[in-house]
């Protein structure tokens, strides 16, 4: 048995460290690195920036040039007169002025120099039941029907047509078709208007002041129920007063018209309108 060793323990020996190496270098190369490495990622991280910015110039650049000036204008919010709707000018003419040379002179007109021309006076038509109306005189003269050439008998001597027909035709019959609106040849009062004008048929009677003569057309054969106008009325040049139709004697759908003057004798009314219409 060995006894218990008292006292201090003989120190056991560290093992050898080694030999430092200096850090001094290595530490200054790692700041150097992280340094070169911090300038390239400011410079990678400028990069975008500097390209943006160029972009933004060139396009500036290009607005500025491209884009006319009043399309600038026209968007400006600074309240100013319109571009495109620019105040119309106002033009100042000059007052007129009249030279009249010293040897002129004025010669007044004697009032027996001025002509005047007194308007015809009316033509008293008596109408029934009426009393006397007023016709004043009319220029305004037309054919009874729209397409007058259309005719068969004229006015004079002729075959009788139908039993009881007259062999001396007082009027002149026009064939614009059955139905055909007849119409007043000038500005008068209606005198007559019947549904049962014996052999004339349905006949309606015009007066008018033409020329200052008094001169009365008669229109026969309308249709029944066909006048449109009534004893009294005053019309005027191609008012309707009926439609042709083949009323009273006759032998078919004509106009008879009838035209005579102040003393009741019948004439051509066929000529007496073409002299006047042409």
């Amino acid at each position: 048995m060995t006894p218990p060793k008292h006292g201090r323990r003989a120190a056991t020996p560290s093992p050898a460290r080694p030999a430092s190496v200096p850090r001094t270098a290595t530490i200054g190369s790692q700041h150097r690195r992280t340094r070169v490495a911090a300038a390239r990622s400011g410079s990678a991280a400028l990069r975008p920036a500097f390209a943006v910015i160029a972009m933004s110039f060139a396009a500036a650049m290009m607005v500025a040039t491209s884009v006319p000036a009043l399309a600038i204008t026209a968007t400006d919010t600074v309240a100013r007169a319109s571009v495109y709707a620019p105040a119309e000018d106002t033009i100042e003419y000059a007052p007129q002025t009249v030279e009249v040379g010293s040897e002129g002179v004025m010669s007044p007109l004697a009032a027996e120099q001025y002509l005047v021309e007194a308007a015809p006076p009316p033509i008293m038509s008596q109408v029934a039941s009426l009393g006397s109306v007023a016709l004043i005189d009319t220029d305004a003269i037309v054919w009874p029907v729209q397409n007058p050439t259309k005719r068969s008998d004229g006015f004079g001597p002729r075959s009788a047509p139908c039993s009881g027909c007259s062999s001396s035709h007082d009027g002149v019959d026009f064939n614009p078709g059955n139905g055909t609106p007849v119409m007043s040849i000038a500005d008068g009062v209606v005198v007559l208007a019947t549904e049962n004008g014996g052999g004339l048929g349905v006949n309606v009677e015009v007066q008018h002041n033409i020329g200052g003569e008094l001169i009365t057309s008669s229109y026969a054969h309308m249709q029944s129920g066909s006048i449109a106008v009534s004893v009294g009325q005053q019309v005027t040049a191609g008012q309707q007063l009926g439609l042709v139709g083949t009323t009273g004697q006759s032998t078919g759908p004509h106009l008879h018209l009838e035209m005579f003057g102040a003393d009741g004798v019948r004439f051509d009314g066929f000529a007496w309108l073409a002299a006047r219409i042409g």
